[in-house]
């Protein structure tokens, strides 16, 4: 009797990470027997290209790579043959010719709305916090306005503008436009609107299986490396970031952009990411690492908030980013599911290298979240310990202390797990990894003080106060050119900071002018002067 799909696919998913000769060839044998086998219209679909996925992204050798290659195309076209009613059940998977179903931001949409591989189609308005009327009331004409008063629901409004439904979409991207300049009141009304969207792909490239950086040539596996000196790779210099020609650019952008959209996930650095600031590095074993600030307007103050996307053999495998102040960062990963039971040591470890070196940061901190508060499947994987064996170490005194206990119980006592109870108790300090000497200055820190400032000097009063550490830091600092409007912002920031801290040295003062010219435009002299400022 046939082995059934589901079965075939069960005995490919525990042997995809090992690489002994005798595994490697049940694979090639698994893959052969299942490339034979009737595809399934079933959550299975989605599992077999997750183990694809994982196969592609750590072949041993050319054979197999090709096998799983062949099978992603298989599956590709078993989609896009597949009737309506049975594509429906795998919205929001990633799998090749599925629609991904969500709300998006304006920026993300505007950027999509000319990508050919895919075409925006408006779902629903569903349960918005704000309505139509709220938000076109600032932006239609005034001889518009009286329409907009009367408080029609957000598609009888529509129709009474005499919006056709074909153009719904394009009007409300229109009408936002013009709240460009207050990127602030534009997310507030047009996220509160809640407008479902759908991303429908016009091709097989919108997918988790064809979303793909070009790369020079596949690395092939021999094992999976999960022990390693992480110092040395951390200290281990970068190569020279790849150049691209503005199409290659353009191309990866989209990668980056794709690769959360199909997961309907935005974060602030993918969505309003600066072009100027992209870097990307090829690193070892298939490794390239994408890191990106955001534009000028999207800044947070003071600190970077800088994005990255690991790419392995070209497929986006891991996510997050950086809040780089000086020479700390706080700092989040998310490996995608595909790539799970793989290097995600390793991959963490490349990702600290390359903030290490291009921002010049010996102090990574990271929040319980990463680890367990409020994500259950942190505390049942144990992820504090993923962390602790690349030596972070938890802040708070008493519980670092129980961190040593209980992993030298996991060293000397076979079998043991440590307790749900003692994996949430680490929750309840951050982690960090220090490198350097000392804890140095959080953001945070700095806005405490410019809070008990303003209510201990200028009576809570934000506008008189800020008048005044701008007047008395340019008293400091002198002439300084006309600034754009982004600049003016960080002046601000700047002013604020050197007033609670109290900075008067005169190479100090030039760095905070050489900072505030630089924020909005480039992300790593801007760091470097923050360095300085701090050292």
């Amino acid at each position: 009797m046939k082995t059934s799909f589901k079965e075939l696919l069960n005995n490919l998913k525990k042997v995809c990470n090992k690489y002994d000769l005798e595994n490697e060839q049940l694979k090639t044998q698994l893959l052969n027997e299942l490339k034979t086998t009737k595809l399934p219209a079933t959550n299975l679909l989605i599992e077999y290209q997750n183990v694809l996925l994982f196969v592609v992204a750590h072949p041993s050798n050319q054979a197999l790579l090709k096998a799983s290659e062949d099978e992603l195309n298989r599956l590709s076209l078993c989609l896009k043959r597949m009737n309506k009613a049975n594509l429906l059940k795998f919205d929001n998977t990633g799998l090749p010719y599925t629609k991904s179903l969500s709300t998006f931001t304006h920026d993300l949409l505007n950027w999509y709305k000319t990508d050919k591989d895919v075409s925006l189609k408006i779902d629903s308005f569903y349960n918005g916090t704000v309505s139509l009327n709220d938000a076109l009331a600032l932006t239609v004409p005034t001889l518009e306005k009286e329409v907009i008063s009367i408080g029609y629901k957000n598609n009888k409004l529509l129709d009474v503008l005499k919006v056709d439904k074909q153009h719904h979409l394009s009007f409300l991207l229109s009408e936002f436009d013009k709240l460009e300049e207050q990127p602030s009141v534009k997310d507030y009304f047009f996220n509160g609107l809640h407008l479902y969207m759908q991303v429908l792909p016009q091709s097989k490239f919108f997918s988790k299986a064809y979303n793909r950086i070009a790369i020079p040539a596949p690395f092939y596996h021999s094992d999976i490396i999960k022990q390693f000196d992480q110092v040395e790779l951390l200290n281990r210099k970068l190569p020279k970031q790849k150049v691209y020609s503005t199409t290659a650019l353009k191309e990866c952008l989209k990668v980056v952009k794709n690769s959360l959209t199909l997961l309907q996930r935005e974060t602030d650095p993918v969505t309003y990411l600066d072009e100027k600031s992209f870097r990307l590095y090829e690193l070892e074993r298939g490794i390239s690492i994408a890191i990106y600030g955001m534009k000028a307007d999207r800044q947070l103050p003071l600190e970077s908030y800088v994005g990255y996307t690991l790419f392995k053999n070209g497929l986006p495998a891991a996510y997050g980013g950086g809040w780089v102040f000086g020479k700390r960062s706080l700092f989040g990963i998310n490996i995608f599911e595909p790539y799970r039971g793989g290097e995600s040591g390793y991959m963490m470890c490349q990702l600290l290298r390359v903030y290490r070196q291009a921002f010049g940061v010996d102090y990574f901190e990271v929040e319980p979240y990463q680890y367990g508060l409020g994500n259950p499947e942190g505390i049942s994987s144990g992820a504090y310990w993923f962390y602790f064996r690349f030596g972070f170490q938890s802040l708070e005194k008493e519980l670092n202390q129980l961190s040593l206990q209980e992993f030298e119980k996991i060293k000397t006592q076979k079998g043991y797990r440590s307790s749900e109870e003692t994996l949430l108790r680490f929750t309840e300090s951050n982690i960090a990894l220090n490198m350097g000497k000392g804890i140095p200055l959080t953001v945070a820190e700095i806005r405490e003080k410019v809070t008990v400032m303003i209510s201990e000097k200028y009576a809570s009063n934000r506008v008189e106060a800020e008048k005044n550490v701008v007047k008395n830091f340019m008293k400091k600092a002198g002439k300084i050119k006309a600034l754009t409007k982004d600049q003016k912002k960080v002046l601000v920031e700047v002013a604020f900071f050197a007033e609670v801290m109290d900075v008067r040295a005169a190479s100090k003062i030039k760095a905070m002018v050489e900072m505030i010219l630089l924020k909005p435009i480039d992300l790593y002299e801007y760091q470097k002067k923050l360095k300085e400022l701090l050292a």
